[in-house]
């Protein structure tokens, strides 16, 4: 138990001070430790719940230690988190247990005197923690929600303006929930049914999604990497709100796609088994190993018309008369924070501003090559207006060759019209298996 502590505690510090992103550590760390599938479960337990509930974990310590969490240095201040969050959060584990476990962990960075501070703390926090409240809801309602569902400030405050106040709790507490792992149906290869079939042979336990006919949740399994059907190809873990963009660009057999944001390449995948293998997907991207995951992902999967292209997706050019565009843009992610905890602790207010920006130069560029006629769907994962409608409105003012295709028919069949906005689809976060999202598909005339 103490190694998928210890491996916790690596991870915790790794994310928290060196801004990791928390999947790319996790996988790290574990791919590298001999953790049975017990102890790799404790361990990606701690370090996602941990990072997902700091700052309810940061209010309590604070009402208890002589020290302000920002004062102490950054191993006491993450060491305790993680045996607060044992304390608070995990009912099988005995809190004495959890205490002890943590300051053994914690001897491995922290001198004598900084383990015994870490012991006292967690002890008077087993005491009292029955007597720790957060603010008052009626009180302090945005301090209330900071504190207890654990999200920025700067956050809580606009989805409050927003949505109002039961709204942002209902948000808040499903960006708290451990999100489902979606899957993609390879059906290039094999029928939703034959891969269940397969998935259950294998150990697995998995479910189909009934709104979308190539969507599965993995309800049980070890670690998909590990999956023979993975290895074989027959399926990509994609998220639903993801896999329904490809469904609003809808490509045919012979069409020519730009994907202008393609790795690593799950929607470029998608757009290519909808287009059964045939006609042509540019998968643009800036990085080399960036592009190089989107042939891993080609190759895994049995996919020969993407065709990769290492450029600035604001300044690539083309020759060819292109179809349809996917923008699925670079964003603040705040829509998957469920999935990656980290993003509400590292994006700022001033992101916003810098990402727009990006965005609508993306679409600018795209503007220029796209037929007449040609379709565009811009998408991203997150629910900011600033990043969403604002980057829309402002490019149908510049672009006056351009209208929106009204999407409410579609989602309509999908039982998702209650998200639609003046035609476009802006998803959040508040049911198990949607991600904060936003559509929009639009035409050039």
């Amino acid at each position: 138990m103490n190694n998928a502590r210890q491996l916790a505690l690596k991870a915790i510090y790794r994310i928290n001070e060196e801004e990791g992103y928390s999947n790319l550590v996790v996988n790290n760390l574990l791919n590298q430790s001999q953790l049975d599938k017990r102890d790799r479960s404790l361990a990606t337990q701690l370090i996602y719940g941990t990072i997902r509930m700091r700052n309810s974990l940061d209010w309590i310590i604070n009402q208890v230690a002589n020290r302000k969490v920002k004062e102490m240095t950054s191993w006491v201040r993450n060491a305790l988190r993680l045996g607060v969050y044992q304390i608070k959060f995990l009912d099988r584990i005995p809190a004495p247990a959890a205490c002890n476990e943590t300051v053994e962990v914690a001897k491995g960075h922290c001198n004598r005197g900084a383990v015994k501070f870490i012991n006292g703390v967690l002890r008077n926090i087993i005491r009292n923690l029955d007597e720790i409240d957060y603010p008052s809801l009626q009180q302090q309602p945005v301090q209330h929600i900071r504190y207890k569902y654990s999200q920025p400030q700067w956050l809580v405050e606009r989805w409050v303006k927003r949505f109002g106040q039961e709204k942002t709790i209902e948000i808040c507490k499903s960006l708290n929930q451990v999100p489902p792992t979606v899957i993609r149906t390879n059906t290039l290869q094999v029928t939703t049914g034959e891969l269940l079939a397969d998935l259950v042979t294998e150990g697995a336990q998995a479910e189909e999604i009934k709104m979308l006919p190539e969507a599965v949740e993995l309800t049980d399994y070890s670690a998909v990497e590990r999956l023979i059907t993975f290895q074989e190809g027959k399926f990509q873990v994609q998220g639903f709100s993801s896999m329904l963009v490809g469904h609003v660009l809808a490509p045919t057999e012979d069409s020519l796609v730009v994907d202008l944001c393609g790795a690593p390449g799950g929607k470029a995948t998608h757009l290519a088994q909808l287009m059964n293998n045939q006609g042509k997907v540019y998968a643009v991207d800036i990085h080399d190993h960036k592009l190089d995951l989107i042939k891993e992902n080609c190759e895994r999967l049995g996919i020969n018309n993407i065709e990769t292209i290492r450029e600035d997706g604001r300044e690539v050019s083309f020759e060819e008369e292109v179809d349809q565009v996917l923008i699925d843009a670079p964003c603040s992610g705040l829509g998957i924070i469920a999935k990656k905890p980290e993003i509400r602790w590292q994006k700022k207010p001033q992101d916003l501003k810098e990402l727009q920006q990006l965005q609508l130069e993306l679409l600018a560029n795209a503007a220029e090559f796209l037929k007449s006629g040609g379709e565009l769907v811009y998408s991203t994962c997150t629910f900011t207006k600033q990043e969403n409608q604002e980057v829309i409105t402002k490019f149908l003012e510049e672009f006056t060759s351009f209208s929106i295709v009204d999407l409410t028919e579609q989602m309509v069949e999908l039982g998702l019209e209650g998200y639609l906005s003046d035609g476009c689809l802006q998803l959040l976060p508040d049911q198990k298996l949607l991600e904060g999202f936003f559509i929009a598909k639009l035409v050039k005339n």
